[in-house]
C-alpha cells in the first residue's frame, strides 16, 4: 500500500551523516505517527545505506460518514488519516462497507470507537471468513438497527450489536438452508437468535 517514495521522505533519515554515529530516534517517531505502518525495523547497510523494513497493516473495511471515508484494519486503526501519504489498496472496491453513524460516535484521532472495532471482528471478519469476496455492506443504525447486505441481494437483520457472536452462529447455520436460493429471499432476521426468520418473497 506504502510508496517507498513517499516513506523515504516521510522517515527523515538524517543525510551525509556518519552511518554508525546517526541517531535514528526522530526516524523512529515518524514512522510511528504513519497508521498504516503496524511494524519497522531500521538497518544500517554500509557503506552509507540505511534499510526499512516495514509490516503494513491490513486493510479490513471502509467506513463512510458524513461524506467522507476511512480505512480501518481489524484493529480499529484508521490507515488513511495522513493527508501526506499515498496509500495504494489493491482491492478497495472489495472491502466491506460499513454506513449508517455520526462523526461523534466513531472517529478518533487514530483509531475507531472500540465498539465498533469489536462490531468489526464480530461481523464482518466472520463474514468475510465465511463467504469469501462477496460484497458486504454494514448499516450500523447507531448501533441499535444493525443490518447487513450481501451482493446487493441479501439483506440480514441483526437489531442492537449486543450478542453479536450468536446471531452470527445462527446466520451460519441457516446459511444450507437459503443456498443457491438468495434471490427468493427477501430478509433473514436473526436479532432474536433463538427464534430466527427467513422470510420469502
Amino acid at each position: 500500500m506504502l510508496s517507498a517514495e513517499e516513506i523515504r521522505d516521510l522517515s527523515g533519515i538524517p543525510l551525509s551523516e556518519n552511518l554508525f554515529l546517526t541517531s535514528f530516534s526522530r526516524t523512529r517517531n515518524n514512522l510511528r505517527k504513519i497508521s498504516a505502518i503496524l511494524d519497522f525495523k531500521i538497518y544500517r547497510i554500509p557503506p552509507a545505506t540505511v534499510l526499512i523494513k516495514i509490516a503494513e497493516r491490513k486493510p479490513i473495511a471502509v467506513i463512510i460518514f458524513k461524506g467522507r471515508s476511512v480505512i480501518v484494519d481489524e484493529d480499529g486503526a484508521i490507515l488513511n488519516r495522513n493527508p501526506n501519504l499515498t496509500l495504494n489498496v489493491p482491492n478497495l472496491e472489495e472491502l466491506p462497507v460499513i454506513s449508517g453513524i455520526g462523526t461523534g460516535e466513531v472517529v478518533g484521532e487514530e483509531k475507531v470507537d472500540p465498539k465498533l472495532s469489536h462490531l468489526i471482528s464480530g461481523v464482518i471478519i466472520e463474514l468475510s471468513s465465511l463467504l469469501g469476496s462477496r460484497r458486504i455492506q454494514l448499516e450500523l443504525g447507531g448501533f441499535e438497527k444493525i443490518s447487513f447486505l450481501l451482493d446487493d441481494m441479501l439483506r440480514v437483520k441483526v437489531g442492537r450489536d449486543e450478542n453479536i457472536k450468536r446471531k452470527m452462529e445462527v446466520f451460519k447455520a441457516l446459511m444450507p438452508v437459503i443456498a443457491n436460493r438468495w434471490d427468493q429471499v427477501e430478509y433473514v432476521d436473526v436479532r432474536y437468535p433463538d427464534n430466527p426468520v427467513i422470510k420469502y418473497k
